[in-house]
């Protein structure tokens, strides 16, 4: 009987502490992590991947091109436009992949202060202001 009394304190002894330990991990308020949607343009939220970085520049070339004349400017003003919104395809596609990626990561970092500072830096690459995210919130 003594074994039984003296097993149940010492696991009461060492359960105490993890079980408490539990309890204080689960009432941490973690931030939250910023959202795409909320720091890019409604047009790309989502953006085109299949687009080639060399094939945007090359049409925004002939385009400039052919606004030197005065019979082909119609063409070629279009073709500016087009490879301009290309080459933003481009861009906030790989920022897209760089902010998801900076979101996984955000989930391995256990302490909450240290996350924030994480999503600050990660944002602070990836150019996103608050300014910028006020901007395109109030949509």
């Amino acid at each position: 009987m003594k074994k039984i009394i003296t097993l149940s304190v010492f696991m009461s002894l060492i359960l105490t502490p993890v079980i408490a330990f539990a309890e204080d991990v689960e009432n941490i308020k973690y931030p939250d992590p910023p959202v795409w949607e909320d720091y890019v343009p409604q047009k790309y939220e989502n953006p085109r991947t299949d687009f080639k970085r060399g094939n945007a520049i090359a049409e925004l070339t002939a385009g400039v091109i052919l606004t030197d004349l005065l019979i082909t400017a119609p063409i070629g003003v279009p073709m500016i436009c087009h490879s301009a919104t290309k080459l933003k395809n481009i861009s906030y596609s790989k920022k897209k992949v760089k902010f998801e990626a900076g979101l996984a990561e955000a989930q391995n970092i256990v302490d909450p202060v240290e996350r924030e500072k994480y999503y600050n830096e990660m944002l602070k690459k990836l150019k996103f202001t608050e300014e910028r995210r006020q901007k395109y919130m109030g949509r």
